[in-house]
């Protein structure tokens, strides 16, 4: 491995990445097929933003003009508590149990490696991004063997699981790049198998619309029509919950996503006696602002009267 390589890698270690993968930057082609034949079948439900520059996310340069190279990086978030199986207790994903959102977490530990990867060489840039830029984070994380891409949908490590928030930063440093890992997911089913409303409808493929993720999330909505939400009030972690590469986890040690007392194990009476004020006031600065209170009290009330 170069001493190149070699320092990011320390760096994206020392920062709390519990993987750091390369890959030369080049064009997207297949992944953007893939793209938007899933886009042209409306598969994206009310997520027009996807549709957004379809040309920066197979060619990197239109980001960064002189690109080189693309590290894809891991960052754990999963912890020992488990979900409650009491039919009165409603359930948010694992990634929203904390203080705070992983952006403004991440965010920070990923200009430290820029920092870092700026004083290597005279000339060198960088760009990051966790989820909130015009890059196929996934596409990327499995060409250069981050983990592969599940059945699910999402990226399985065979050592982590897939409880991890996938980061990205492109540089004009040229890198040794990584390669991609055996796709273990093999003949199991069981992540579509256990998909209570179909939204995995094939294999590596997933309709948003039946998504609970995105109904209890993105859809902005009044109503969720369609589907039960099956006690999920925020996302889902069904289809995680079931791979057997999350048996026994892999767990976190950065204290924002351990649980936050205020809403873990709450029930959904206690949860809708918030006020729009308490509601602001516990969630401020967490990844469940993005509902705003209209869809937490629309989420809550839903998944509620599927219980009587």
């Amino acid at each position: 491995m170069s001493d190149l390589k070699e320092a990011i890698k320390q760096k994206c270690v020392d920062a709390g990445f519990s993987n750091a993968r390369f890959s030369k930057s080049e064009l997207l082609s297949a992944e953007g097929k893939q793209l938007e034949a899933w886009l042209l079948s409306g598969h994206h439900a009310s997520m027009q933003w996807m549709e957004r520059n379809p040309q920066k996310r197979i060619d990197t340069s239109l980001i960064l003009e002189d690109v080189q190279s693309v590290i894809s990086l891991a960052y754990l978030y999963d912890t020992p508590y488990e979900h409650s199986e009491n039919r009165n207790i409603p359930k948010i994903s694992r990634y929203a149990w904390g203080r705070r959102d992983y952006h403004n977490v991440i965010k920070s530990k990923l200009k430290q490696v820029c920092d870092v990867i700026e004083s290597l060489q005279e000339g060198a840039r960088s760009k990051a991004y966790v989820d909130d830029g015009p890059v196929m984070d996934k596409a990327w994380a499995a060409r250069s063997g981050l983990g592969w891409m599940g059945k699910n949908t999402n990226i399985i490590d065979n050592k982590n699981g897939s409880f991890f928030f996938i980061a990205t930063i492109l540089t004009n440093l040229s890198i040794e790049p990584d390669h991609p890992v055996e796709d273990l997911c093999k003949d199991c089913t069981l992540c579509i198998n256990a998909c209570p409303t179909s939204a995995l409808f094939e294999e590596y493929k997933l309709d948003a619309g039946l998504c609970i993720s995105f109904q209890t999330i993105e859809n902005r909505s009044q109503e969720i029509t369609g589907i039960d939400l099956h006690g999920w009030i925020f996302g889902c972690d069904i289809c995680q919950d079931v791979c057997p590469f999350n048996r026994p986890g892999t767990f976190t040690d950065d204290e924002n996503f351990i649980p936050n007392n205020m809403i873990f194990g709450k029930s959904y009476d206690e949860l809708l006696s918030f006020t729009e004020d308490d509601f602001k006031e516990t969630f401020s600065g967490t990844p469940l602002m993005r509902t705003k209170y209209s869809g937490w009290k629309r989420n809550l009330t839903k998944a509620l009267n599927e219980t009587k």
